[in-house]
């Protein structure tokens, strides 16, 4: 306000600019304000206000302001007033209040929601992906690489969960080796046991002097013995392999002869030579797993043999065995041939002894060196 027009507010003769009035005297204000105010403001440079309507959803109807200044030695008082329906942004024709908070809400809402549903779907589509990798694993996926499913979490499940199948597949492959390995190995104690029970049932038959009945016993129990000691030992191999089994003195010339005596049945019909030449000497070994080993291989001289040779041969430590044919056994009968050379293969490895299996013109020979290791 000019200094020209200050000088012309008077008595009576208010000054009025926009939502603003100044008087020389209270009563000069407009009455809306006075009505409102009631009392002139005492002290200067103070503003007095007058809100009303209003709350924290819609913005006031009107505001009343006042104040009492000096103008030299005169007193000047002015006023200003807004109201909703006439000033600025408050006037009635733009949206309400309300309504802007409201859409603005919403709005805030909808977006959050659709931040909400992108994130679920980058983190679901994984689990699923994860869920149904899992539902279809097989031996042939649990040889494969673990998929990535970009979250480090997810992909450390993904490991556990093949690690933990793997470990029980190999369970159940470690049962079943065991168990075509049992049913392999005890075929022959078994059928020592049933061949001389009924040997036994016909000597008792002919009242046969009781140490030929003894003979007949003792072997049945050897056989016995036998089939423990398979037993524990393949339930160590299946188990426990790296662990060493207890060592015990063994001749391996009597354990040759024993054997070739006990798997005699395989050359039953048929026109085969055998021959064994060994020495007497004593061997520190695990006596069980030797067994085992040199079954097999008798067996399966014996057994792929139709017509010719099967000579053995031990000196010390070292064992030969050389099969020479000229008639094949018929193949197609499975004994378990493969089962057993499987079965050799990992008691060989087991201890590190020298082994050679050498197919030869007309058959094949393998040898064992038991020293090493």
């Amino acid at each position: 306000m000019h200094s020209s027009q200050q000088q012309n507010v008077s008595d009576g003769k208010p000054y009025r600019f926009e939502s603003f009035t100044v008087a020389s005297r209270w009563q000069d204000l407009p009455e809306n304000v006075r009505q409102v105010m009631l009392e002139p403001p005492t002290e200067f440079n103070v503003l007095n206000k007058t809100i009303i309507g209003g709350n924290l959803i819609t913005p006031p109807d009107a505001g009343y302001f006042t104040m009492k200044v000096a103008y030299g030695t005169e007193t000047r008082f002015v006023s200003m007033v807004f109201e909703r329906n006439k000033v600025g942004a408050f006037k009635r024709s733009d949206p309400p209040y309300f309504l802007m908070i409201f859409v603005t809400a919403v709005l805030g809402i909808v977006a959050f929601s659709v931040v909400i549903i992108w994130v679920m779907r980058r983190v679901t589509l994984p689990v699923d992906r994860l869920k149904n990798w899992a539902k279809g694993l097989n031996t042939q996926q649990l040889e494969q690489a673990t998929p990535d499913f970009h979250y480090s979490e997810l992909n450390t499940l993904a490991s556990i969960i093949k690690t933990s199948l793997s470990k029980v597949q190999d369970s159940l492959s470690r049962e079943q080796q065991f168990l075509s390995y049992a049913s392999h190995e005890l075929r022959t104690p078994i059928a020592v046991i049933r061949t001389n029970t009924e040997l036994l049932q016909k000597l008792i038959a002919k009242g046969a002097n009781t140490e030929k009945q003894a003979q007949v016993v003792e072997r049945i129990e050897r056989a016995g013995l036998t089939m423990t000691d398979l037993t524990e030992t393949l339930l160590w191999l299946n188990r426990r392999e790296g662990k060493s089994l207890p060592i015990i003195e063994v001749s391996l010339d009597q354990l040759i002869r024993q054997l070739v005596s006990e798997l005699a049945y395989l050359a039953k019909g048929k026109d085969i030579d055998i021959s064994i030449e060994t020495d007497e000497s004593v061997q520190q070994l695990p006596g069980t797993l030797c067994r085992i080993i040199m079954t097999n291989l008798i067996r399966n001289a014996l057994q792929h043999t139709m017509k010719g040779s099967v000579s053995i041969v031990q000196q010390g430590y070292t064992v030969s065995i050389v099969n020479q044919c000229e008639s094949y056994a018929n193949s197609s009968e499975d004994l378990g041939f493969g089962l057993g050379l499987e079965l050799t293969t990992r008691l060989i490895k087991q201890y590190d002894w020298q082994y050679q299996n050498i197919e030869t013109n007309r058959g094949r020979k393998v040898s064992i060196d038991f020293s090493a290791g």
